[in-house]
């Protein structure tokens, strides 16, 4: 499985944003759209630095999740006041 880990290419990331926004097609309310995006935004970056150690491709994968599912809970949060 480490070997696997220090292995990480873009593809991997790739098909992991394929995988969460098919998911979200079936009502995850938008969290995992969000968070595919997050995942497509690693992809890039590993894209661009493939010597990008994997321990900094998760790092980052679940800092900017936790990020987007905080920013679109505030939003959804915003949107519930103004609906009342």
């Amino acid at each position: 499985m480490i070997t696997y880990l220090q292995n990480l290419s873009f593809w991997d990331w790739l098909a992991l944003a394929t995988l969460l926004l098919i998911l979200e097609v079936f009502g995850a309310g938008g969290y995992l759209l969000w968070i595919g995006l997050v995942a497509v935004a690693v992809g890039a970056l590993t894209y661009l630095f493939p010597d990008l150690p994997w321990v900094w491709q998760f790092l980052l994968f679940g800092a900017l999740a936790m990020l987007s599912a905080l920013l679109w809970w505030r939003h959804q949060q915003r949107a519930r006041k103004l609906s009342n």
